[in-house]
């Protein structure tokens, strides 16, 4: 079995994060009181506007997204046992620590990409496959996403540890072998998929996304906000306000996306692509989904209802927002077949909504940086009877992947012998 050495993991103060601002509108009609109605409906008399120059055609501006992610990209560098070389892992985890994500092109090959979507064709296929609990039931129940957790069988297994094995350097320099695998599943999202808030998972994780088929910006990648995960050192920079900053962007962020996902949602419905029915699940349902962005449970929602602003805190804060707007940045990374984004669990992220008719294919593990309790583990990610039946470490996936290749090495060494 090829050797796998556990690697220190490097210290991070914060001093050397920056993150790249974009140009911003001006705010056409400022927040003049303490009231949540004169900001929303600035917000609509913008949006509306806006989609009215564009042909009643909505788009991701909308958001003010950036699909440069050049900065943090790495080419993936191999050595001679199949893994990221060292080097190659350093810049990767350098990008992680100042940004919070990096994406690692060329990771897989074409060959293991087409092996792997056929692996997550085949649990799709399955009318008795477990479904995610994390992610928004209402837009599962539609078949607008398939969220599952993929079981821990042979085939499965196999293709997850030569992903862990061939980012062992990298994963080995923020995780360690003995830490938990959390989760193993797929991420499949289909024409009309809503866009999801701005959240947090829970913390203490690193996540992988492996792209098992191009990606575009149609389909819908992950919307990051470089620099928004906590680290050591993050609470003391603009100021001490840094934190307060990372709400008051996300609140902005967030308040747009129900009317963004209606009028998607609107426009479907005249076409005949989403019944009467679903049309109203998704928009008014009281049904409880705080993954779904929705009128009625708006008030209450985690992410941008009164449960994190009251109305006083928001007043003071609203004036701060054109400082937040010019801090940070939304980064939607839709990336090329066989390339991976890694992320840290507790940076400021979102799904968009799938506007192509084509499913986005993404293969997903999730591995432990700390310990983390079941309860927390299981609010966030959301494992396979499989794993939870029979939990497996970081090094034990690794060490799969050693021993298949030693078995594979060996089977062709016969076949020349004979």
């Amino acid at each position: 079995m090829l050797p796998v050495m556990e690697l220190p993991k490097p210290e991070v103060d914060g001093s050397t994060v920056s993150m790249t601002t974009m140009s911003r509108r001006p705010v056409t009609r400022p927040f003049r009181g303490p009231s949540m109605v004169l900001a929303i409906q600035d917000s609509r008399n913008r949006i509306s506007a806006r989609v009215k120059q564009s042909g009643g055609v909505r788009r991701m501006d909308e958001f003010d997204v950036s699909n440069d992610t050049t900065q943090f990209e790495v080419e993936a560098e191999l050595d001679d046992h199949g893994r990221l070389t060292q080097e190659c892992a350093e810049r990767i985890s350098a990008l992680v620590d100042e940004h919070g994500f990096a994406v690692m092109l060329g990771l897989l090959t074409e060959e293991e990409c087409d092996a792997g979507l056929r692996l997550v064709r085949e649990v799709l296929d399955d009318p008795n496959r477990e479904k995610a609990t994390f992610a928004s039931q209402t837009d599962i129940r539609y078949g607008r996403r398939d969220f599952c957790p993929l079981p821990t069988t042979g085939p499965l297994l196999d293709y997850f540890a030569l992903l862990a094995d061939r980012a062992a350097p990298v994963l080995v320099l923020h995780c360690g072998l003995t830490r938990s695998v959390l989760e193993m599943s797929t991420l499949t999202s289909y024409l009309g998929s809503s866009h999801q808030y701005l959240h947090r998972d829970p913390s203490g994780v690193l996540c992988m996304f492996a792209a098992l088929d191009n990606v575009s910006d149609e389909q819908g990648g992950t919307v990051f906000v470089p620099g928004t995960h906590r680290y050591n050192g993050s609470g003391r920079r603009h100021g001490g306000r840094s934190e307060t900053l990372m709400q008051i962007f996300q609140f902005q962020s967030n308040r747009k996306v129900y009317p963004y996902n209606r009028q998607m949602l609107k426009r479907m419905l005249g076409t005949g692509e989403v019944s009467e029915q679903e049309y109203k699940d998704r928009t008014f349902s009281k049904a409880d989904d705080s993954h779904q962005p929705n009128l009625r449970r708006l008030p209450s929602n985690p992410f941008v209802g009164r449960s994190h602003y009251t109305l006083k805190k928001l007043y003071r804060r609203m004036r701060q927002r054109q400082l937040a707007q010019e801090t940070f940045e939304l980064v939607q990374a839709a990336p090329p077949k066989g390339s991976v984004l890694i992320y840290r669990s507790d940076m400021l992220h979102a799904g968009p909504d799938n506007r192509s008719e084509k499913p986005r294919y993404f293969l997903n593990i999730n591995i432990a940086r700390d310990s983390i309790h079941p309860k927390l583990w299981r609010a966030g990610y959301s494992a396979h009877t499989s794993l939870l039946d029979n939990p497996m470490s970081l090094g034990d996936l690794i060490a799969r992947s050693s021993q298949n290749r030693l078995t594979s090495s060996g089977a062709r060494l016969e076949i020349e012998v004979g």
